[in-house]
């Protein structure tokens, strides 16, 4: 998200390391996000579901996010562009209707508003950009 700042490795998310539990506070690794199992390909029809953490270098700028801003993933030969369309910044902890892989093509961006499992997740929806 060259506007933020944030640029990121993706990779795939792993349930049993990265979602807290009541006994497992999760574990989700740093310096990367993650692909959710289990959502749409980025690209595809659905909804790719993308989380990090909320620190320096990571998705903490995703707390400045507005509708109109770029998100870019590129790959050695391809690339794909979106742009920011919804800002939800106090989402419930247990509302999973955001992981729904199904729908029209969306990036689904998610990272926390505090240090616990229980607080709020900040939202931002990006939709794909026609190619120029």
């Amino acid at each position: 998200m060259p506007r933020l700042g944030i640029d990121l490795p993706l990779a795939w998310g792993d349930i049993g390391r990265d979602v807290p539990r009541t006994d497992f506070e999760g574990a989700t690794p740093e310096r990367a996000a993650f692909v959710f199992p289990g959502s749409a390909l980025p690209g595809a029809a659905g909804n790719t579901y993308i989380y990090a953490h909320a620190r320096t270098g990571m998705f903490l700028a995703l707390w400045n996010a507005r509708p109109g801003d770029l998100v870019l993933l590129s790959w050695p030969n391809a690339s794909l562009r979106y742009e920011i369309s919804e800002v939800h910044p106090r989402v419930d902890a247990n509302d999973a209707t955001w992981l729904d892989p199904s729908g029209s093509p969306r990036l689904t961006l998610q990272t926390s508003t505090g240090p616990r499992a229980a607080d709020p997740r900040f939202i931002a929806i990006a939709t794909p950009l026609s190619a120029n």
